[in-house]
């Protein structure tokens, strides 16, 4: 019994070590390959629309003696590097500790949107995007706390001891540019009422922004689905020191059937002052699946981009492949 409660501690601890004392160890590996045909604007170069995405990721999971579960996740974008990894520790009624290395395991990443949608956020392909929760923690080099969940409620937080600091390989460090972040999260989705999920991110970045100040950030969010529709409303209040922007967005989502759906989503963001107070994104969307392939399209435009007189619209054809 002591040996597996130091089996237990030491992984705990952060050495990682304990992998090698799984039980049964599996490795699977996964992959998608993803075609796009982008168009911009009349003020943007287009140049070559056709792009492609490839993406293969290994996983890796194991019992160890004492019951608990380590599994690992590495994934490669392209031919140069790994682009992200995390690793996580399930720990039974202790809950789960993941160790993220810009997986956007972290709960402000993770949370950021989750406004229905069938392809593409409002704002995807804009010069500017919506000023959205997720800055408190850099997932390069973070730490998630999960307990249990109970009735469909999940509890948690997410921390880094330095923000800005790249990935590092075991016995590494990097300074980064800001101190410690932390972020507290609830997610429920409550059995009682079956379709409804709310929730919210609270979180702070010490010293993150220009002049040592602080970054305060906060998002609540509820989506609700009956049948083949589905809606939702999310807001976010960032303060970074020097202003204060807030966020509302509104989508809603329909299965026509099980391979087609469609979505519609809008979002402004306030607080960047002068004649462009409020930037505005509306796009729709659409993916139809057929197997293992997806055609997908959306259709984003935006006004006031970043409080100026700029305005910016992106469509996307893409199709992608599973394996």
């Amino acid at each position: 019994m002591n040996n597996l409660k130091k089996i237990g501690i030491t992984a705990l601890a952060g050495t990682l070590a304990s992998v090698s004392a799984a039980q049964a160890g599996s490795l699977a590996v996964t992959g998608t390959a993803e075609l796009s045909y982008v168009q911009k604007d009349s003020t943007e170069m287009t140049g070559n629309p056709l792009g492609m995405g490839k993406d293969i990721t290994f996983k890796g999971s194991g019992e160890l003696d004492n019951g608990w579960t380590v599994s690992v996740m590495h994934d490669l974008s392209d031919a140069a590097a790994w682009a992200s990894s995390s690793l996580t520790i399930g720990m039974g009624s202790l809950g789960t500790i993941i160790v993220d290395q810009d997986a956007g395991k972290d709960f402000g990443s993770a949370l950021d949107n989750v406004v229905p949608q069938a392809f593409e956020e409002a704002d995807a392909g804009m010069d500017t995007g919506m000023k959205l929760s997720g800055s408190a923690i850099d997932p390069s080099g973070s730490i998630t706390y999960k307990l249990p969940k109970f009735s469909g409620l999940q509890l948690g937080g997410s921390y880094q001891p330095r923000s800005g600091a790249a990935s590092n390989a075991d016995g590494g460090t990097n300074e980064g540019s800001g101190k410690k972040g932390w972020e507290f999260a609830a997610d429920w989705s409550p059995e009682m009422v079956p379709g409804l999920r709310v929730g919210g991110v609270i979180g702070t970045c010490e010293d993150c922004k220009a002049g040592n100040k602080d970054l305060d950030e906060e998002t609540f969010f509820a989506t609700y689905a009956y049948g083949p529709l589905s809606v939702g409303y999310q807001t976010a209040d960032i303060d970074d020191g020097t202003k204060t922007y807030d966020t509302d967005v509104y989508g809603v989502s329909f299965n026509v059937n099980d391979s087609l759906s469609v979505s519609y989503q809008y979002g402004e963001t306030s607080g960047y002052g002068g004649s462009y107070n409020q930037s505005e994104y509306e796009g729709i969307s659409a993916a139809y699946n057929i197997g293992p392939m997806a055609i997908k399209f959306t259709d984003n435009s935006g006004t006031n981009m970043n409080g100026t007189s700029n305005d910016d619209d992106n469509r996307e054809l893409n199709l992608s492949m599973s394996f």
